[in-house]
């Protein structure tokens, strides 16, 4: 438990490094607001991960991502395969005179 406390405490230390660093060598001012956004966002998960170990979460979202991501893998296969099927259909049709712009 210790450890995991220690390694948390490290890691939002190393957090503070990289966006004092990331900050500093910026080019100019004109994405400041957007590169503390994102960080914010980044420190808001590092504070909150022990809670996401405690209550296994981070099992959870990675289950919910890959089914997500499944989902979307078979859905694009559908598509591909509805796609595959019109042009199939298309090319077996008689031809016609003026099919894609031929004379």
């Amino acid at each position: 438990m210790a450890e995991s406390i220690y390694r948390w405490m490290q890691n939002i230390a190393c957090y503070f490094i990289f966006l004092s660093a990331v900050m500093h060598f910026l080019p100019d001012n004109s994405y400041k607001k957007y590169i503390q956004y994102y960080m914010g966002l980044l420190l808001m998960l590092l504070l909150l991960s022990p809670l996401f170990q405690i209550l296994n979460l981070e099992e959870q979202i990675q289950e919910a991502f890959e089914s997500f991501y499944q989902q979307e893998e078979d859905l694009a296969g559908q598509w591909e395969k509805q796609a595959e099927q019109i042009e199939n259909q298309y090319w077996q049709q008689p031809a016609k005179e003026e099919r894609m712009g031929e004379p």
